[in-house]
């Protein structure tokens, strides 16, 4: 009788951890938002890049990004030319190909990115792209942050890809 006690008790503590844990908890994750679209999904990885073709150089541009706890850091941009929107500040490095690669490590409360037709925006996670700038209308704004959330509420957003 008493081994029943003690597993009924075994088997409430595990399902208020899961509880707990499924409903209370709050896991960061990257959110990626096209608000005028009413559009949300999740990036479940924690770094992605976004590429383009830059405006005024008619060049490709990418960024990687990196979550962190609360934030996105900028870890690396890559372009061909010095020119306008060009950083600042970090470790310069030319590649085999000819492009300039930036070490940025600037932290990001969160990302608002126009995107058009015109500059053919991407988000990349791993061995996929997902060409952003072909669901949405030009000139939509995408709004990329970390959100804190439970897994109950986290698991009901599809993924970006």
């Amino acid at each position: 009788m008493k081994w029943i006690q003690g597993a009924a008790i075994a088997a409430l503590f595990s399902l208020a951890a899961f509880f707990i844990t499924y409903f209370g908890v709050k896991f960061p994750y990257i959110l990626v938002e096209v608000e005028a679209q009413n559009f949300q999904c999740k990036i479940k990885q924690n770094t992605f890049q976004l590429s383009w073709i830059h405006s005024v150089e008619k060049t490709p541009w990418k960024e990687r990004y990196l979550q962190d706890n609360e934030a996105l850091i900028l870890t690396e941009t890559q372009f061909v030319s010095f020119g306008a929107g060009t950083p600042d500040q970090g470790v310069i490095s030319r590649q085999e190909d000819g492009n300039i690669q930036m070490q940025i490590n600037r932290k990001l409360k969160e990302l608002n990115w126009v995107i058009s037709h015109r500059m053919q925006g991407k988000i990349e996670i791993a061995d996929r792209v997902w060409n952003i700038y072909q669901d949405f209308p030009d000139y939509s704004t995408v709004h990329i942050s970390i959100r804190k959330d439970s897994l109950w509420k986290k698991r009901g957003l599809n993924d970006c890809l």
